[in-house]
C-alpha cells in the first residue's frame, strides 16, 4: 500500500534522544515548527517544555528484537505519544505474527534503507534512516531541522544507555551533517 507522507510543505523538528539536548533551551524552538518527530523511547521519556519540547506528532521507531507481544506493547505506547502516527522504520522485525507491518503503516521502504547502508557502509541508527526518510520525502531540506543528536556522545535520555547496538558515528556524523541544509543542525552546549 502506497501512502504519502503528510510533511512534505512543512517545517519538521526531527527530536533525536541524546541525553545532551536536557542541557538546551531548545524547547521551545522545538514546539514551534510544524512537526515534531520523536525517536524511538526518546518519545516516551520525560518531556520538558524549556530543553525536549513537549509536542510529538510522529514517533519514528524501530522494531528490532523482543517478542510479538513487546513489538505490539511498542507500537501501543508510541501511538499514545503521538497525536499524528507512527513510522516503521528498519525493515528487520516489521514482520510480526506473519504480517508485514508496513501494510497497514507509514514506513521507511527497505530499499531506501538498503541504499542507505552502502552509503554509510555500515547499519544505520534509526536517527540516519529518519533523516534520510525525511530528506527524501520534503520539498525543501531546509525544512528538516535536528535537535537532540550527538552522535553517540551521551546516554539515550529514555534508557541511560548509549549505543546500545553498534554503530559508526563518525559516518554517520558525516553523512547527516553533510546533507541537511546550512544552520538545521542544533547541537547542545559543548557539542559541535
Amino acid at each position: 500500500m502506497d501512502r504519502k507522507y503528510p510533511w512534505s510543505a512543512q517545517s519538521i523538528a526531527l527530536v533525536g534522544s541524546a541525553q545532551s539536548l536536557l542541557s538546551t533551551s531548545y524547547g521551545p524552538e522545538i514546539d514551534g515548527h510544524d512537526i515534531v518527530i520523536r525517536i524511538n523511547q526518546g518519545a516516551f521519556a520525560q518531556l520538558d517544555s524549556d530543553s525536549t519540547g513537549l509536542r510529538t506528532d510522529y514517533v519514528f521507531m524501530t522494531l528490532t528484537g523482543g517478542t510479538p507481544w513487546a513489538k505490539w506493547s511498542f507500537i501501543r505506547r508510541a501511538r499514545r505519544a503521538a497525536r499524528r502516527g507512527i513510522v516503521l522504520m528498519s525493515a528487520k522485525g516489521r514482520v510480526v505474527a506473519g504480517v508485514d507491518l508496513a501494510r497497514f503503516f507509514l514506513h521507511y521502504p527497505a530499499q531506501w534503507q538498503d541504499e542507505l547502508i552502502e552509503t554509510l557502509g555500515h547499519r544505520p541508527s534509526t536517527g540516519a534512516m529518519a533523516v534520510d526518510l525525511l530528506l527524501r520525502t520534503v520539498a525543501d531540506k531546509k525544512q528538516v531541522n535536528l535537535y537532540g543528536f550527538d552522535f553517540f556522545q551521551t546516554p539515550d535520555i529514555a534508557h541511560g544507555r548509549n549505543n546500545v547496538v553498534q554503530h559508526d558515528a563518525e559516518s554517520e556524523r558525516n553523512y547527516i551533517l553533510g546533507n541537511i541544509a546550512p544552520g538545521a543542525f542544533h547541537a547542545a552546549p559543548g557539542q559541535d
